[in-house]
């Protein structure tokens, strides 16, 4: 008879919690483990040029269909193998040659190891006190942007793309938000309040 594979719960511990938001001391530790086998894992995901695998929704459904949040934590080992064989496996090929999506397609692939510094230093863009200087990247961005539509000169910018009262755009999570952002302005624009207008000028910039 073979015997039932018994593994260990994860705890919930200072010194678990610790280790989970620090920096692996050691090339072989668990987390820097995990971090190879999940680049050598999509890397070989990448390279396959299949759009999907042939596998009924209603089966992959089947291990989403817990609706309870686990009581007990798990290993992130454990997670990470649950989501190469459930998730990864399972997902679209975007860069096949043979997907033909949406709006979805492939992406260079230096955005990948571009990704951590996003990822790694996880600022917040909503206040300077937590952003720095990817507040001034984001202004820059947007002053670029710009100027490809409304070619100010060189001196415009420098007095208004870094203004503290201004901004000459804004970035949206995604197309939904922007569009509502677009029509948000264009209702600012068309029915104005009374007394000062607060909104986006003929300059081409937000009005704080």
């Amino acid at each position: 008879m073979a015997k039932a594979h018994y593994t260990k719960p994860a705890e919930a511990t200072p010194e678990t919690l610790h280790r989970i938001f620090t920096v692996p001391e050691a090339p072989n530790s668990t987390l820097s483990r995990i971090e190879n086998e999940i680049s050598q894992n999509l890397d070989n995901f990448l390279q396959q040029h299949i759009a999907a695998v042939e596998q009924p929704l209603a089966e992959i459904e089947k291990d989403f269909s817990n609706p309870i949040i686990p009581e007990d934590p798990t290993f992130v080992s454990d997670h990470t193998e649950f989501l190469l064989d459930k998730l990864v496996a399972h997902s679209v090929h975007t860069s096949s040659p043979r997907f033909i999506g949406h709006m979805t397609s492939a992406l260079p692939y230096f955005l990948m190891p571009l990704s951590k510094i996003m990822i790694s230093l996880n600022q917040n863009l909503v206040k300077i006190e937590t952003s720095k200087a990817f507040t001034p990247l984001e202004r820059q961005v947007l002053g670029m942007l710009h100027n490809l539509i409304y070619r100010k000169e060189a001196g415009w910018y420098t007095d208004w793309m870094h203004s503290a009262d201004h901004s000459l755009g804004a970035f949206c999570s995604g197309g939904t938000v922007a569009n509502i952002t677009a029509l948000w302005v264009a209702r600012n624009q068309l029915l104005k309040p009374d007394g000062e207008f607060k909104g986006i000028g003929q300059e081409g910039f937000f009005r704080a």
